[in-house]
């Protein structure tokens, strides 16, 4: 059985398409918790009346508590022999369940990753490349995580992941915190021997103005500080391949990473001070640009973070021209 985590808070717009596509899966055998997180507007309602049409769906309501606390609140009540996590505004193709569980077993793998699309609209279509499947064991597995935890977007998501439950181990995820994700993977991929990456479409992860990767700089974004250095922190012992040395480019691309979402975004949280912190995040962002320039992160990134150190607002300025 498959125990898949649902968080739910302010998403009664979007709940039905998120919970729908994980009813009308084709691999059935599934456990459906819906973790009500002190929601202020109708989702505990809807969670409800899901409940009363399936016997698969559970429903917790708790006080808020942030995702973490909702991820590890649905932790605590799965009885699974394997977990996955949606995020209650996305959903999944009709055989995402099927395929995970597919090339886990063909694979004899602990953790399984499949690829995901962008998307706006709930009409949004796929066409999908040639199959490739990836296989990593051992240390191999982290190095994976770290190069593309460090080069792409996304590569930490636990939404895009099938894990048994036995490489979970009661590792929880941060509460309170955003960017819980990234060493929670971390340590549940280093308790894993095998792990399979598929190239196939399953998920769509939805982006609106109000997300917390899209939107305005916000306090809880001074969260990514934590979350690299925690990462750091789990690196800095290992010996195999470039693993320690992406743990320190992680943190050395904190400040790089703030400045692009100021720059795209600019700031939500008015109690914030966009001068104050532009000049202070530049100043670290310089210090770091040695390390990044030598990093494996894509060029084009490169090339925005020399353009941030030599002069941040015409940068600003050119990436809303090309916007």
């Amino acid at each position: 059985m498959i125990s898949i985590i649902i968080p739910v808070y302010g998403v009664e717009k979007y709940l039905h398409r998120c919970i729908d596509s994980v009813i009308n899966q084709t691999y059935s055998n599934l456990e459906i918790i819906l973790v009500d997180d002190g929601s202020p507007d109708n989702c505990p309602i809807i969670c409800d009346e899901y409940a009363r049409k399936d016997k698969r769906i559970i429903v917790i309501h708790q006080k808020n508590a942030g995702l973490a606390g909702a991820r590890n609140a649905g932790l605590a009540k799965s009885t699974g022999d394997y977990i996955g996590f949606i995020d209650s505004d996305d959903w999944i193709e009709a055989d995402t369940f099927e395929y995970l569980m597919q090339i886990l077993e063909t694979t004899n793998s602990d953790a399984a990753q499949i690829d995901y699309k962008l998307a706006e609209y709930s009409d949004c279509t796929i066409v999908q490349p040639k199959e490739k499947i990836e296989v990593y064991s051992g240390k191999e597995i982290l190095q994976y995580f770290m190069t593309n935890t460090t080069t792409t977007t996304g590569g930490y998501s636990v939404w895009r992941c099938l894990f048994s439950r036995n490489v979970l181990n009661g590792i929880l995820f941060r509460v309170g915190k955003i960017n819980e994700d990234i060493d929670y993977k971390y340590k549940v991929l280093n308790n894993c021997s095998r792990f399979v990456i598929s190239n196939q479409l399953k998920y769509f992860y939805f982006q609106s103005g109000n997300s917390i990767s899209s939107g305005g700089l916000k306090r809880k974004d001074f969260d990514l500080y934590e979350a690299a250095d925690e990462l750091a922190s789990l690196t800095s012992h290992e010996g195999y391949g470039t693993i320690r040395h992406l743990g320190k480019v992680k943190q050395a691309r904190t400040a790089f990473s703030l400045l692009c979402k100021i720059a795209y975004f600019g700031i939500a949280d008015k109690s914030i001070d966009k001068k104050e912190i532009v000049v202070s995040l530049i100043s670290e962002h310089r210090k770091n640009l040695k390390t990044l320039l030598n990093s494996p992160i894509p060029l084009s990134r490169k090339i925005l973070s020399i353009m941030f150190a030599l002069n941040y607002r015409m940068t600003e300025i050119a990436i809303h021209l090309v916007k």
